[in-house]
Order: structure tokens, then C-alpha cells, then sequence
């Protein structure tokens, strides 16, 4: 006999990942809205930080999205990844 788990309460971990989502947004924004005045050096080491973080919260993303089937998760961390992208490109490139 397969005993079933129903799950009491929230989902802690979820909500946890959901506010490392929220993060990033606020993150790329206050990079957004910062990026003119920054030296080469502190955005150099932004752009690599934002990268590292992006890079971390992605794998969480497969994991979670994998596991849980909350594939939802999936287009706001691949859309703030590709905005990071924008924002590295532009730093190193076009300034």
C-alpha cells in the first residue's frame, strides 16, 4: 500500500524562491537606473556579481521547475537573465 503526502500549510521553500526572483528584478533595476554613473571597475564587478546570481538562481529554476512542475518560474528568471545580458552587453560594449 503507497502511502500518499499531503502538504500542510505553504510551500516555504517555494515562497522563498519566488522572493530570489523579486531580488533579481529589484537588483536589475537599481543597476538599470545606476549604470551611467558606475567606474569601470564597480561595474565590472556588478555585471560579474549579477551574472554569478542569475546563474545560481537559474539552476534553482531547473530544479525547482523539474521537480515541483512549476514551469511558471521558468519566464521571469530566463527574462531577467536575458535583461542582465542586456545590461553586461551594453556596460562592456557600449559605454
Amino acid at each position: 500500500m503507497v502511502a500518499t503526502f499531503h502538504r500542510r500549510g505553504p510551500d516555504r521553500l517555494q515562497k522563498f524562491f519566488l522572493y530570489l526572483i523579486l531580488v533579481d528584478w529589484l537588483l536589475l533595476l537599481v543597476t538599470t537606473l545606476k549604470m551611467q554613473s558606475l567606474s569601470f571597475f564597480y561595474g565590472s564587478v556588478i555585471a560579474f556579481m549579477l551574472f554569478i546570481y542569475n546563474l545560481f538562481l537559474a539552476n534553482l529554476c531547473r530544479i525547482r521547475a523539474r521537480r515541483a512542475k512549476d514551469t511558471y518560474l521558468i519566464y521571469p528568471v530566463v527574462l531577467g537573465a536575458f535583461i542582465s545580458f542586456l545590461l553586461v552587453s551594453y556596460f562592456f560594449i557600449l559605454a
